[in-house]
């Protein structure tokens, strides 16, 4: 029996689907709650999310403007974010099982927009080699808004790949609109936009016009709330910007980071050759948007490598290299059959040779990030100590402690960076301060009944400018230590101690 072409092409479809799904669902989803560890600018949006969801725009002492420099993710995606978290009680599951299918609709992104410019098998391939890779499972299995960012650039460069025209303009405009809507890193994305449209000035407008739009009623709505206080965050984030750029990616510093990013492994270096491939492929969306905003962050970070999380906006867009590569050689070899088949096999051994390397860390419960020594050193200690605060606290209380046990505390916390400009006392990423009136409560040492000290505050927090003071007042106070583990130690205030039985 003859079976209809597009019989065919629909059970190739569904099968490759299904292919995609299935490597998404072993990779992202055993141990998602607590594998990778909870990480500090994870725990810091589930917390602003889940409060933003529930209506309050807050960053935990303080109000939320959105754009100040601890906490500049955007209300768009902090709200989705804190939706999917409490719909699952307010728990990181929630929020982390949000983030993976973030990952997955990159994943069909590729392989459904990405036929039209590379072919089906290209794209299936390049879908895989971006859901196999280990920073993908590490970083989609947090809940980080660099993640709904880079979808929506993904989606932005998968139509820019087409031909200018009204349809492919608005599309490509929405996407870089989602990525507006979870990270002010989205304007990177919008110099190679424009280029890529440089001859038609009309394209500009349907490109930028959906984000101008967002930020227009975002901003107005935050300023109509806060007023002064988002110009003051607005002009603190500018120039703590362009500081980092200067310091990390001055002069030819920016050129080294780049050569030390893309050289980090044998990953980077083919989704590279494959970018320069479309080139000749005339798909030239895909390397002058991925190369520019990589050369963008790396500009402004040089640990990148280390912190992988933050070049996650661009990482989908990155992996369009590898359909490129494919179909560039599928191209040049097509009348070779015998060399093309030797070129299908050795290529689709890659995706299967990533899926066993990272698969027995999923199904383990093992993803380890490279920034590990700032994750959570063991989350069944912090929850053991959160059950112990919030046998003895309170919503009406507050406390000293950090974002990762924060999430799980009836009582209000108050990280140690915030509580040290209550004092008037700046530090990192707070240089200018933060007014009295900006606290939402009083976030003093004194009014704290505990004070958590875990892994994350030994290892960086107290490393911060001037938030040493906080431990040594507790030091001159004689906060005694009544609950000991591993990585985490709680100290009670002994204002709040009760008062010795008379001999």
């Amino acid at each position: 029996m003859k079976i209809p072409f597009g019989s065919l092409r629909r059970r190739q479809i569904v099968f490759s689907v299904g292919i995609l799904i299935l490597c998404w669902a072993v990779l992202y989803l055993p141990h998602l709650r607590t594998s990778p560890g909870w990480y500090g600018d994870e725990t810091l949006t589930l917390n602003a999310s889940r409060d933003l969801a529930q209506g309050i725009p807050s960053h935990f002492a303080i109000w939320n403007t959105f754009w100040h420099p601890h906490y500049p993710y955007q209300p768009g995606y902090s709200l989705v974010n804190g939706l999917a978290a409490n719909l699952a009680g307010g728990d990181i599951l929630g929020s982390r099982i949000f983030n993976a299918c973030l990952a997955l609709c990159a994943a069909l992104a590729i392989f459904f927009l990405g036929r039209h410019s590379f072919g089906s098998r290209a794209s299936l391939f390049a879908a895989l080699m971006f859901l196999a890779y280990g920073q993908s499972i590490v970083h989609f299995r947090m809940g980080n808004s660099h993640n709904a960012a880079g979808l929506g650039l993904l989606i932005m460069t998968l139509f820019l790949l087409r031909r200018a025209g009204p349809r492919n303009d608005w599309m490509a405009g929405l996407g870089l609109m989602l990525a507006a809507g979870a990270h002010p890193l989205f304007v990177n994305g919008a110099l190679p936009a424009v280029l890529c449209r440089l001859k038609r000035p009309w394209s500009w407008v349907r490109l930028g016009l959906p984000s101008a739009l967002y930020l227009v009623v975002s901003m107005a709505i935050l300023y109509k709330v806060f007023g002064v206080w988002l110009v003051e965050d607005l002009e603190h984030l500018k120039n703590i910007h362009t500081a980092r750029g200067e310091s990390d990616g001055g002069g030819v510093q920016a050129f080294q980071n780049f050569r030390q990013f893309i050289s980090q492994d044998w990953f980077h270096l083919g989704l590279l050759g494959g970018l320069l491939l479309c080139i000749p492929l005339r798909r030239y969306a895909a390397p002058l948007v991925g190369l520019t905003v990589l050369f963008l962050l790396v500009r402004n970070r040089q640990n990148l490598t280390l912190f992988y999380y933050q070049a996650i906006v661009i990482l989908p867009v990155l992996c369009l290299g590898w359909a490129g590569l494919w179909r560039y050689c599928e191209t040049r070899l097509r009348r070779e059959r015998s060399r093309l088949r030797n070129l299908v096999f050795a290529l689709g051994a890659l995706p299967v040779l990533l899926i066993s390397v990272n698969l027995p860390a999923s199904l383990a419960g093992r993803v380890i990030p490279r920034n590990q020594y700032w994750v959570t050193q063991s989350p069944a200690e912090v929850e053991a100590a959160a059950a112990w605060l919030n046998a003895r606290t309170g919503p009406e209380d507050t406390l000293g402690g950090n974002a990762n046990i924060a999430w799980l505390l009836k009582a209000r916390t108050i990280p140690y960076m915030q509580m040290i400009n209550w004092y008037g006392i700046p530090t990192q990423g707070y240089e200018n301060g933060i007014a009295r009136e900006r606290f939402r409560f009083d976030a003093s040492l004194e009014n704290a009944k505990f004070a958590v000290i875990g892994d994350i505050d030994q290892r960086w927090t107290f490393g911060e400018p001037n938030v040493i003071q906080l431990a040594q007042r507790m030091e001159a106070g004689h906060w005694p230590i009544v609950w000991q583990g591993e990585f985490y130690q709680i100290l009670a205030n002994p204002r709040f101690l009760p008062a010795p039985e008379p001999q």
